[in-house]
């Protein structure tokens, strides 16, 4: 058979080859490659999964109101639960998104370089791509965004803050300006790592009808296995949201390991400051070595330039450390997520050892 015109033209988002599944001893493996928390999520999960795996209706279908966790998540944002839908991942919340609020041959503007999944699930619904580049120490020109806007129209603008995979976190005040500018235009902010910055446009909600931030459960909380995030907006735009969304698609792990993930947020707080610690020691480790260059980062991974960057990531995965490549689109740049001190550490080490043994 033959796909629709907009699948054979599309180019797939490029997902890293993950040969980390084949190795048989993966707790002596680092996964630094996919932004994923270092540590396993709360004991408190673990305790909840177990207790829910004795319960006599996992034959059922999940909880399709999703009522627990949408009151969780409305205590953390300080949102009412009238603002929020949640969506079995945020990538998965950007699909519904795109489907509800655009048709075939709408233009769309993606903020670059960025990842690149929404591109893929846009174009592949028939949806042009307009790219504005951040400048050259990937910082937004807001005024040169606000022409841009001015311009071409798009329907939709895909804004990720802090930006993947520069680490970027652009400023609140400017992006509230052309949000509110732009009131014809829907913004899509990707919060995904909100936990690592604490900085957010959510003070524009619930009154602003063109705005949707997307979050997830997949990073600081440490539950990327689970598949779950959520989006907020205002009550109009989740309604439209839920007249596409399946109900049935949160699975009752899922949203037991939300509920309980944000019921222990002490954990998820410790992690993320244990993080934020090892990313500044980290980045003074790694500038003490020649030709690295390392960029400002407010997020669990830091963006790394180097001459040879084929020779680090093979070096690093013989010791079964795993960054991402990002040379496809940043010649000579990797990304390399952030751990603990001590394994941040152990690669600062290894790096060096590599520059020694060159």
């Amino acid at each position: 058979m033959t796909p629709n015109k907009y699948i054979t033209a599309l180019k797939p988002y490029r997902p890293i080859p993950h040969s980390i599944w084949n190795m048989k001893n993966l707790n002596q493996v680092l996964k630094l490659d996919w932004n994923e928390s270092t540590i396993p999520p709360s004991p408190k999960v673990f305790a909840a999964l177990q207790n829910a795996l004795t319960e006599s209706n996992l034959h059922w279908y999940p909880n399709t109101h999703n009522t627990e966790l949408l009151e969780q998540i409305s205590l953390y944002t300080q949102l009412p639960q009238e603002c929020i839908e949640v969506f079995a991942s945020s990538d998965c919340a950007h699909e519904f998104i795109l489907q509800v609020f655009a048709m075939p041959q709408d233009t769309i503007c993606i903020i670059a370089p960025t990842y690149d999944n929404f591109r893929a699930r846009a174009e592949g619904i028939g949806l042009k791509t307009l790219f504005f580049q951040t400048q050259d120490d990937y910082m937004l020109d807001f005024d040169a965004l606000d022409s841009f806007l001015c311009i071409n129209k798009p329907k939709i603008v895909y804004l990720c803050n802090p930006n993947n995979p520069t680490g970027t976190l652009h400023d609140i005040n400017a992006l509230t300006h052309i949000i509110t500018k732009h009131k014809h235009i829907l913004f899509v902010i990707d919060e995904a790592y909100y936990e690592f910055c604490k900085q957010s446009v959510i003070a524009l909600l619930p009154h602003t009808h063109n705005l949707i931030i997307t979050r997830t459960f997949s990073k600081a909380f440490g539950l990327a296995s689970f598949r779950i995030g959520y989006c907020l907006s205002s009550k109009t735009n989740i309604d439209s949201l839920n007249k596409l969304k399946n109900p049935k698609s949160i699975t009752h792990f899922s949203q037991i390991a939300a509920h309980v993930a944000l019921q222990d947020i002490d954990y998820m707080t410790k992690y993320v400051d244990e993080v934020t610690l090892a990313r500044e020691q980290f980045t003074k480790n790694l500038r003490l070595l020649s030709d690295f260059k390392i960029y400002p980062s407010q997020a669990n991974f830091v963006l790394v330039k180097y001459p040879y960057i084929h020779k680090i990531l093979d070096f690093l995965q013989l010791r079964q450390i795993f960054i991402r490549d990002y040379s496809h689109i940043l010649p000579n740049h990797c990304r390399i997520s952030i751990g603990t001190r001590e394994q941040m550490d152990y690669v600062a080490q290894t790096l060096k050892e590599y520059q020694c043994n060159k």
